[in-house]
């Protein structure tokens, strides 16, 4: 690869000077491969896809068994099992040996990992939208960032709930039962409530996915403190990761709740609102936090991975 015009901290690469105007040096470098005959905005959208899908991949297979303990804990029908965290974990490998805890992690796979790359993606979008004429050198403020990277998170909610809620039907099914294949859920729930039974717990989801605005917010922050350190990314991603989920981590179990279930079963869980109130009467505040420290030590790690990947490969593709 020829060289690269003295990039920081895995080049940074950072979310935002890929997210300006293209260095004229770096585009030289750029012209040289498949994309040269691509404008430049064209151009720094695809290189930022591509690296957030490739980090969320690794992010996923590091931290999978993570999110399924999470899931059996939130789920009413499951959670009376276990005793905690730990106790999950042994079950589940006990009972269904360590491929119990990446039940359900092939759809996420194959289209969150595509689907983080989109966020990202969208979230470069929407950043030079508000500053077409940003140079390289130049950092947006905070809130352009907070907004862009919030609408990045909802829209991607369009695509992460149908995947979630195939994924949490998975998840679910406990023991000695045998798992159906993603094709043969989505099947299931095309029968019996169309294509919109697909988007169950719709709302939650994007309210949840609004975290992407602290999320990306919280990464700009410390990456700015030290960008030139190599391990930058990865402590401002795991960061990042912690704050974007504790900011709208209720909603998460929210959409547990609702998903868990289909429509015609699920009585007191059959919208957003009805959820809440059910969940706050008969369970109080500590519901909505059901889960959140399997869900901590999940995103750690997965942040970690799919932002220091991310970092890592818009460097060589720049």
């Amino acid at each position: 690869m020829s060289e690269l015009p003295a990039p920081p901290a895995f080049g940074h690469t950072d979310v935002t000077q890929s997210l300006s105007q293209p260095d004229p040096h770096v585009s030289q470098h750029r012209s040289k491969g498949w994309l040269a005959s691509y404008s430049p905005e064209l151009r720094a959208w695809i290189n930022e896809s591509i690296a957030g899908t490739v980090g969320g991949a690794v992010g996923m297979i590091v931290s999978y068994p993570f999110d399924t303990v999470r899931v059996r804990l939130q789920n009413p029908d499951t959670a009376h099992k276990y005793r905690g965290m730990m106790h999950a974990f042994t079950l589940i490998v006990k009972e269904e040996k360590v491929t119990g805890l990446f039940k359900g992690m092939t759809s996420p796979l194959i289209t969150l990992a595509p689907l983080n790359g989109l966020v990202f993606g969208a979230y470069g979008y929407l950043l030079r939208l508000q500053y077409p004429n940003l140079t390289p050198e130049e950092r947006p403020p905070l809130l352009p960032i907070a907004l862009a990277g919030t609408l990045a998170g909802v829209l991607g909610s369009t695509i992460a709930g149908p995947v979630e809620l195939v994924k949490i039907r998975q998840q679910n099914l406990v023991g000695a039962q045998g798992m159906p294949s993603t094709l043969s859920v989505v099947r299931d729930i095309w029968r019996k409530r169309g294509p919109l039974g697909l988007y169950r717990g719709f709302t939650s989801t994007a309210l949840r996915d609004s975290g992407g605005g602290p999320y990306f917010l919280t990464y700009e922050i410390l990456h700015r403190l030290n960008p030139h350190s190599p391990f930058t990314p990865l402590i401002a991603g795991g960061a990042a990761g912690i704050v974007g989920w504790l900011s709208t981590f209720p909603f998460d179990v929210i959409k547990t709740r609702m998903q868990s279930v289909d429509r015609a079963e699920a009585g007191k869980y059959k919208t957003t609102w009805s959820t809440i109130r059910a969940c706050w009467r008969e369970e109080g505040w500590r519901v909505f936090w059901t889960g959140v420290r399997p869900a901590m030590i999940e995103c750690l790690p997965y942040n970690m991975a799919t932002f220091g990947a991310f970092e890592l490969v818009l460097h060589f593709l720049r």
